[in-house]
């Protein structure tokens, strides 16, 4: 499993890492924004579900698949850029996003 940490309400994922894990950072209400290095491939479901501060996320182009719920809950969540790379995205991942305008 990997090291993840947050400072400063920055969720930090360690260069090198492949695949941010099941509810990685779940339910982390300080978590505002992610750091996701080049080298992650998958987001599995549920990493991000119910971080209701977490604003705006920028991918990654090493991004291939996004797993279900895996931002399920994430109500203050505005803006998201998905790469190209991305081939999958599952089923309910932006679930309860209602903020969410930028795609």
């Amino acid at each position: 499993m990997a090291k993840y940490e947050i400072r400063n309400g920055v969720g930090i994922i360690p260069e090198g890492t492949t695949v941010i894990e099941e509810g990685a950072f779940a339910n982390c209400a300080e978590l505002t924004s992610i750091i996701i290095p080049n080298s992650v491939t998958r987001i599995e479901s549920y990493a991000f579900f119910g971080c209701k501060g977490l604003t705006s996320v920028t991918l990654p182009d090493s991004i291939t698949e996004i797993e279900s719920c895996t931002f399920d809950g994430c109500t203050a969540l505005t803006g998201i850029t998905i790469p190209n790379s991305v081939k999958e995205i599952g089923e309910y991942a932006f679930f309860g996003c209602d903020r969410l305008t930028d795609s």
